[in-house]
Formats: C-alpha cells, sequence, structure tokens
C-alpha cells in the first residue's frame, strides 16, 4: 500500500467499504423476501383452507341439528321447512367443499380430503335413508338406526373435517416459526455485517490515513533538515 498513489488507495477503501454496504442491503432484501413469502403462504393459503374447514364443520353441526329435529317431530309443516334449510346448506357445504379441494396438493390434505369426501357420503345417505323410513311410517326402525348409526357416523364424518382444520392450523404455527426464523437469521447477519462494516472502515481509515500522513511528515522533517 505503500508504492500505491493516494488516488488509489482511496478508491479501494471505498470500494471496499461499499462493497460491505451492498452485501448488507442485498441480504436484507433476500430476508425481507423469504419473510413476505412465508406470510403470504400462510394468510393466502393455509389460513383461507383453515377457515374453510371451520365454516364446514359449523354449517355440518348446525346441518346435524336439523337432521335429528327432523327425525325427532312429528310435525310436517316443521318437517318440511328443516328439510329445506338442510338441502340449502349442503349445497353451500359442498360449495365449500369444492373451494377446498381446489386449494389443495399436499399428499396429507388430499387424504384428508378423500377421508372427509368418504365420510360425508355415507353420513349424507344413511340420513336421507332414516328420513325416509320415518316418512313411510316406520318410526321405530329410523329411531333405532338413528342410535346405532347416525350418531356415530356423524361424530367420525365430523371429527373428519376436525382433521382437516388442525392440519391447516399446524400449517399455520409452522409457518410462523419459519417467519420468526427468518427474522432471526436476518437480524443476526445484518449486525454481524455493520460490525464487520465498522471495524474494516476504521481499519481503512486508520491505514489510509497512516500511509499518507507519514510520507508527508518524512518530507516535512527532510526539508527541515
Amino acid at each position: 500500500m505503500k508504492d500505491w498513489k493516494t488516488g488509489t488507495r482511496l478508491g479501494i477503501g471505498f470500494a471496499l467499504v461499499l462493497a460491505l454496504v451492498a452485501a448488507i442491503a442485498a441480504i436484507g432484501v433476500m430476508r425481507l423476501q423469504h419473510v413476505g413469502e412465508a406470510t403470504r403462504e400462510m394468510t393466502s393459503h393455509a389460513l383461507q383452507k383453515e377457515r374453510l374447514a371451520a365454516g364446514w364443520l359449523m354449517a355440518t353441526s348446525s346441518n346435524s341439528v336439523r337432521g335429528f329435529s327432523a327425525l325427532k317431530t312429528d310435525d310436517a309443516e316443521l318437517q318440511d321447512y328443516l328439510q329445506k334449510a338442510m338441502t340449502k346448506t349442503s349445497a353451500q357445504i359442498s360449495e365449500t367443499q369444492k373451494k377446498l379441494e381446489a386449494m389443495l396438493s399436499a399428499p396429507e390434505e388430499l387424504a384428508l380430503a378423500e377421508d372427509i369426501k368418504r365420510k360425508r357420503t355415507a353420513y349424507v345417505t344413511l340420513r336421507k335413508d332414516i328420513l325416509k323410513l320415518k316418512a313411510d311410517g316406520q318410526a321405530q326402525d329410523a329411531a333405532r338406526l338413528t342410535n346405532e348409526k347416525l350418531v356415530g357416523t356423524l361424530d367420525a364424518y365430523e371429527g373428519s373435517i376436525l382433521a382437516m382444520a388442525d392440519y391447516q392450523r399446524n400449517q399455520i404455527d409452522a409457518a410462523s416459526v419459519t417467519i420468526d426464523a427468518e427474522y432471526r437469521a436476518g437480524r443476526t447477519q445484518l449486525l454481524v455485517l455493520a460490525a464487520v462494516a465498522l471495524l474494516l472502515g476504521s481499519g481503512l481509515a486508520w491505514l489510509l490515513t497512516r500511509s499518507i500522513v507519514q510520507p508527508i511528515g518524512e518530507a516535512l522533517l527532510i526539508a527541515e533538515t
């Protein structure tokens, strides 16, 4: 460095400092991008799927109450009202099912969706058969099937929906952990690089000052002698 021109020394020193600043900026942007992607994945996918599953479970619970009420009452007008409400809610559930299934991609999600579909078909078919038995005047057979099969079939159906909701909640929790890890790693890297930049800048400033001032001092000393 002693043999370099002053301009060269200054240029190299500033270039090194600027390179570190650029590295800090690049790492900051990269970490922010990772955090943004993880946040977008959580809010636009897992969160939406969890809400769809939760809404599906709530609608199923509401319909099950109507179904049991229809089986218990002998009021024809009330039965007609409950049947229409169940049909309307079932259509909404089918729409929710289509939306949710269109968003699924992971093997675990697809397996859960298939399990829900199978158990929903079993429950809806059984409920329909029991309601038909009651309409045909076979109230005792309808009551027996309700106690022996319908309750358990409903529990299995609702449990499969709950499993999907729980899976999506776990995905949200995992995304939150990833976001926090990306934030902490990015903060650590930026602090380390900032410290290195500060030390390197200080060292270069000292070396440049020394390499420039020392020759001037020697020249002045020679001039005075």
